[in-house]
């Protein structure tokens, strides 16, 4: 399936990397010198509040208690670490904690993955919460079980923001694209490719999170209103291209009558499937991986089409830019809307959305300008994880 806030960098130090447990990487930041060999960026546009942060249907103005001027403690704590989304968005919030803008409002980032065990990630936040976390992260394995243990941070005055999988708990900020929308789209665009008839396969994400929830939720409101779309399989892919094509051929497999997919992610790996099985390819309604938008340039003629529309990783960059507001006691609305990318077959431009030259795995919507959100890929590239 962006992130800001701005001072300029008064000293330069070092940077240093502690290991803070299983699973866990601290990166203590106390002034110095960039981890990062590679040219950073400037943000393409002044990081813009009231632009960046758009309220979502039902959110609130949120403003605590201000904490201080920073320097801050942040942790991030993700769920599934399973695919490339998931390793993406963790460099990128490990970049981003290293932007010029960035790196002086945090004295200690932490992060680690707990898989998709709510148990385990609730251990987690409560170690975060022991270890004087001032904000906490989350990319959540389960909407509601983390409830619990949310609240218990907000009583102690931790700023919660939650984004991608949220969680649903009071005083949790939440920052996210509208994924009911998302899955609306998707089916929307096969249902036109389709002219309305034909055997759709679904490849879903990681059974169980919210954003799997809402995606299928908003395409099964599309194929409610159009009985000639039969679902002839659902698999799930774990938002992963290697899984994607693996669960994709069996399908093809079982059902070689396939005529359009609808695909959360690891959506070149489906592609892929048909490839190998010699099978013709269909319309494909799927994620931003680079390899997605790569095939869509170069599989045109041969008979695939598609809309691409993209979960950004960035998410993580305007939830770390929100934290900081909320420490300074700034207002923020409770649930934060990011527009969706949308390109489709006829919309690629290299290197403006698409990038023949990088690696497939790349999710390429990464930037968000009105967050001041523009980070290279091959400073992403660079963070270990």
């Amino acid at each position: 399936m962006d992130e800001t806030p701005r001072r300029a960098v008064a000293r330069r130090d070092l940077l240093k990397m502690s290991l803070a447990g299983a699973g866990a990487v601290s990166l203590s930041v106390v002034g110095g010198r960039r981890l990062l060999t590679a040219a950073q960026s400037t943000p393409a546009t002044a990081f813009d509040a009231a632009a960046c942060y758009t309220a979502a249907t039902g959110s609130q103005p949120t403003k605590y208690d201000k904490v201080g001027d920073g320097p801050f403690k942040i942790a991030l704590s993700n769920s599934y670490i399973g695919n490339v989304w998931r390793t993406e968005m963790i460099k990128m919030a490990k970049a981003y904690a290293e932007e010029p803008t960035i790196k002086p409002m945090i004295s200690d980032f932490t992060y680690s993955s707990s898989g998709n065990d709510a148990g385990a990630q609730i251990a987690q936040i409560e170690n975060m919460i022991s270890a004087g976390a001032q904000a906490i992260i989350i990319n959540a394995a389960n909407a509601t079980a983390l409830s619990p243990v949310v609240q218990k941070a907000r009583q102690r005055k931790i700023v919660v923001v939650s984004f991608d999988n949220v969680v649903d708990a009071p005083n949790a900020i939440q920052v996210n694209e509208d994924q009911i929308e998302m899955g609306t789209k998707w089916a929307e665009w096969l249902v036109q490719a389709l002219n309305g008839k034909g055997n759709v396969l679904m490849v879903n994400g990681v059974a169980g999170t919210p954003v799997d929830a809402d995606r299928r939720k908003g395409a099964q409101s599309v194929w409610d209103k159009n009985p000639n779309i039969k679902i002839i399989a659902q698999v799930n892919g774990d938002w992963d291209p290697g899984k994607a094509q693996t669960v994709t051929a069996n399908a093809l497999a079982a059902h070689p009558d396939i005529n359009g997919v609808w695909c959360q992610g690891g959506t070149d790996g489906a592609v892929r499937a048909f490839q190998a099985a010699n099978k013709p390819l269909v319309p494909v309604a799927g994620e931003a991986e680079n390899g997605f938008r790569k095939q869509l340039l170069t599989l045109k003629g041969k008979g695939l089409t598609g809309i691409s529309i993209g979960q950004t990783p960035a998410l993580v960059c305007v939830s770390i830019h929100a934290a900081i507001d909320l420490l300074q006691g700034k207002e923020v609305p409770s649930k934060i809307s990011a527009p969706l990318p949308i390109a489709t077959s006829d919309d690629l431009k290299p290197g403006v959305n698409v990038f023949p030259n990088l690696p497939d795995n790349l999710f390429v919507d990464v930037t968000i300008p009105a967050c001041g959100i523009d980070i290279p890929f091959t400073t992403i590239n660079e963070q270990k994880v």
